[in-house]
């Protein structure tokens, strides 16, 4: 059975990829994967997704997520933020008041030549079976009530206390086609397009930065209403007769990479203007160098001699000043 991964995820717009509170993953030596939305306006619900998924893949014999263990690990990387010296009041205030972190989750698992799936909230898990793909033959999985409404209102895990919602469960028997693990918004998306969503899922999504393209399109048009972190993670099934998982990860992107990627150009960026500032500084002082060699000549002066002097000094200073001008305009590609 060959099973072929891609996934992709993306900040909402104008934000950076460490802002993010989605997060997935996926484990192929336990045929696991896993899918999760931090709740925002929670207290660190990037760190509780992160955590949730994680946690869930990992899993080898048990089949339930510890929600306990969960809980136990957020509390000690939250504790080292809101404790550090430099923390900020927006971290300690929450922290002292036990606020907690929120997020959805989807979890999917195969066992043998059957797959069981789990969500809370509004992230959702759909399965597009091969031999038809309308999209009301797809199952749909949340724990959102159906007729589906997307609204502000979601069930989630708390990093402290009990879940808000009841989970739902929804198993079945592993047959060529794809499953989709996605988080609310492109979810909603998916709603309104059905079958066409499908195609731009196939035929655009085949890379982060495609992915990352489409979506701001998506945006831009309104067809995605809201300026929302995104991720989804696509695992097609391929059955041949064999009954051992051959495991292709076409292209899945890795957060924490991205993140990495992203503050390594940031410091790439910031090297190049320090010497552009450099560089100015340093031709400002030849110019002005060569300016004060200008005022200590006496305009006064006719002799043939100091015209002269003054005539090359002055072709000198031109120069100067357009050759710093095109740097400029190199260095600022205009």
């Amino acid at each position: 059975m060959k099973i072929t991964i891609k996934g992709f995820i993306t900040s909402k717009e104008s934000e950076k990829y460490s802002d993010c509170a989605d997060h997935y993953a996926y484990n192929t030596k336990t045929n696991r994967f896993a899918i999760s939305d931090g709740v925002g306006r929670s207290f660190f619900p990037e760190i509780w997704s992160q955590i949730l998924v994680d946690n869930f893949v990992a899993l080898q014999g048990e089949t339930e997520l510890s929600i306990e263990k969960c809980q136990s690990e957020w509390l000690k990387q939250v504790t080292q933020e809101a404790t550090a010296p430099d923390a900020e009041w927006y971290i300690t205030n929450p922290f002292n008041l036990q606020e907690p972190g929120k997020a959805t989750f989807v979890s999917l698992r195969f066992c043998q030549e059957k797959w069981f799936g789990q969500a809370l909230g509004d992230s959702f898990l759909f399965f597009v079976p091969k031999e038809n793909e309308c999209f009301k033959n797809w199952i749909k999985l949340s724990s959102k009530p159906e007729p589906v409404v997307f609204d502000n209102s979601t069930d989630y895990y708390s990093s402290r206390g009990n879940a808000c919602g009841e989970i739902k469960s929804h198993e079945g028997n592993l047959e060529s086609g794809t499953f989709l693990l996605m988080t609310d918004e492109l979810a909603k998306w998916v709603f309104k397009e059905k079958e066409n969503a499908l195609k731009v899922v196939r035929e655009k999504w085949v890379s982060q930065s495609e992915f990352e393209s489409s979506v701001n399109e998506l945006r831009k048009s309104q067809s995605m209403e809201k300026n929302d972190d995104s991720a989804i993670l696509t695992i097609k099934i391929e059955t041949d007769g064999d009954t051992e998982f051959h495991y292709e990860c076409e292209n899945v992107q890795d957060i924490k990479y991205l993140i990495e990627k992203e503050q390594t150009g940031q410091s790439e960026t910031i090297k190049k203007d320090d010497d552009f500032v450099e560089n100015v500084v340093k031709k400002q002082k030849n110019i002005t160098t060569i300016s004060e060699n200008l005022k200590v000549l006496d305009p006064t002066d006719q002799t043939q001699a100091k015209k002269e002097k003054l005539s090359k000094n002055t072709k000198i200073f031109r120069d100067k000043c357009i050759n710093f001008y095109k740097n400029i305009c190199k260095t600022l590609k205009i």
